[in-house]
């Protein structure tokens, strides 16, 4: 799943108009299960000189980039951050901590259907196991060009519910943004189709 559409469904499911502190963490806990990708991506490409292909077909699959991959996205650790998190509810910290981990859960778990290939280690420390889909939110060979458009129908439908929640000029400029990325990138892959 792209990551912009993993921001716009966790806050379309755990934020709150009004409720800054809660909606940051759940952004966070959103953009948690992809940051060692864009950590990777920035110190290997970008400052390391290595070609995006080489990062993508070769040192994303690394162990150093798997044992990452497979903490960012690990559903034990988020049930166990979101069981602390609702134990100390009453808490300030308690309550982020709860949002963040329930956003990072959905977005491992919505993420789990979706990776061929590049599969996570979903369910790390306990296993090492990773469930090889036959489908892929990229990937032609595994109906990418279709799952592709529904990411970001799902992405455009969240947008529009974070439209009617927030009524905010500068939210409602950035939502729109993303609409308009959506439907020019689904304008493409449906193009490429014909």
């Amino acid at each position: 799943m792209q990551t912009q559409t993993h921001a716009l469904l966790a806050l379309a499911l755990f934020a709150k108009s009004e409720q800054t502190a809660r909606n940051w963490a759940v952004f966070a806990g959103a953009m948690a299960t992809d940051a060692f990708i864009y950590i990777g991506f920035l110190w290997y490409v970008g400052i390391s000189g290595q070609s995006a292909q080489d990062f993508f077909s070769g040192t994303y699959f690394d162990s150093l980039m798997q044992f990452w991959s497979a903490l960012s996205n690990s559903l034990p650790l988020y049930a166990l951050l979101a069981g602390l998190g609702f134990a100390l509810r009453q808490h300030r910290l308690g309550a982020l901590l709860l949002f963040f981990a329930l956003a990072a859960f959905t977005q491992s778990a919505i993420d789990l259907p979706v990776h061929a290939d590049d599969a996570h280690r979903h369910f790390w420390p306990l296993t090492d196991w990773r469930f090889i889909s036959p489908l892929s939110y990229w990937d032609p060979a595994h109906y990418g060009r279709i799952i592709g458009p529904l990411d970001a129908l799902l992405g455009m439908i969240c947008a529009l519910f974070l439209w009617r929640r927030f009524p905010k000029r500068w939210v409602r400029i950035l939502l729109g943004l993303l609409i308009a990325f959506y439907a020019l990138m689904s304008g493409l892959t449906v193009a490429s189709l014909l």
